[in-house]
């Protein structure tokens, strides 16, 4: 089944800012690329570009807290539940298309006083955050459960650059063993059920 123009313009976004930026990426060359009106790329997307940037930063959002959703529900143990979080993103460091965060990106090129944009990378900031520290809670107190969330959160943002600049799937790995540093001397001092 052929994808809808809309999602044919959406999905050639999605690949051009995500190699390119989203400042160096024109509607010119997304209407090339894509192989589609002009007329039917303003038709999805009267906002022009930000209407299109906000689309591709919105899909990436769903899919990716969908896929992630899918690796941490496969395991019942929270520690490997949030491990399954970074063998997620080691698994999306070796896909071809993997070139960086676009919602880091996003907040790099548009800072945070351009909310169109800079909302729904925030918003996924917050959802990975409070995710991770939702699971920790069932192994640590609440306040320590949330700060290790954040510090999971800022290894992961680590990982993402150091992969895409050096292409080493093995930073999430690493990052991951940073975590678990953290967390086993929480874990030795649980209660034996």
């Amino acid at each position: 089944m052929r994808a809808s123009k809309r999602q044919q313009v959406v999905d050639k976004a999605t690949e051009l800012f995500s190699k390119h930026g989203f400042h160096p990426v024109g509607i010119d060359w997304i209407i090339d690329d894509s192989g589609v009106a002009r007329m039917t790329l303003y038709r999805h997307f009267q906002g022009g570009k930000d209407d299109l940037i906000r689309e591709v930063l919105e899909q990436r959002y769903h899919y990716i807290i969908d896929s992630v959703s899918q690796n941490v529900q496969a395991q019942s143990d929270p520690i490997e539940r949030v491990k399954a979080i970074f063998d997620w993103y080691k698994s999306w460091f070796t896909t071809p298309e993997f070139a960086g965060c676009l919602f880091e990106r996003a907040l790099a090129e548009f800072g945070t006083s351009y909310p169109k944009v800079s909302e729904i990378a925030i918003r996924y900031r917050e959802k990975m955050v409070a995710w991770i520290g939702e699971i920790l809670e069932d192994v640590m107190p609440p306040a320590q459960a949330h700060h290790l969330a954040s510090v999971c959160m800022m290894l992961l943002d680590g990982a993402t650059v150091d992969a895409r600049a050096f292409g080493d799937p093995s930073a999430a790995t690493r990052a991951w063993q940073a975590v678990e540093a953290l967390v086993l001397p929480t874990r030795a001092s649980e209660p034996a059920a």
